[in-house]
């Protein structure tokens, strides 16, 4: 990239709100997630197959509480990348980022899964 900053990959979106791995109609993992954005409205975006993931997150993250939200530090975020485009979320709850983790590994291995069951 060039010393200018990336165009987003996810315009206005600035806090993630979840994520999901769903499955296309072709049986294709993709991973789906919401984010709010300067407004608060709530969008769903899918993540391109060529995008890499990045999560800067407490380790180990915070114990839930089933009584109450538990907030991240501040910081705490994931980044979006592909080689044209970049968005960086805000990431509050730990509800959020334990989603954000499980969608990731849940995703990794089916797309691991789906690729060799393509394979010659």
């Amino acid at each position: 990239m060039s010393g200018r900053a990336p165009r987003p990959l996810f315009p206005q979106a600035v806090t993630l709100r979840g994520a999901a791995l769903i499955f296309e109609g072709d049986g294709r993992p993709a991973l789906y997630l919401c984010a709010e954005d300067h407004a608060g409205q709530v969008r769903p975006y899918r993540v391109p197959e060529d995008a890499t993931v990045t999560a800067v997150l407490p380790h180990p993250l915070p114990t839930l509480d089933k009584k109450k939200r538990v907030f991240l530090p501040a910081g705490s975020r994931v980044t979006f990348e592909t080689p044209a485009a970049q968005t960086v979320l805000s990431l509050h709850a730990v509800r959020v980022a334990r989603e954000v983790l499980a969608a990731l590994e849940a995703y990794g291995e089916a797309r691991e899964s789906w690729q060799a069951a393509r394979a010659p």
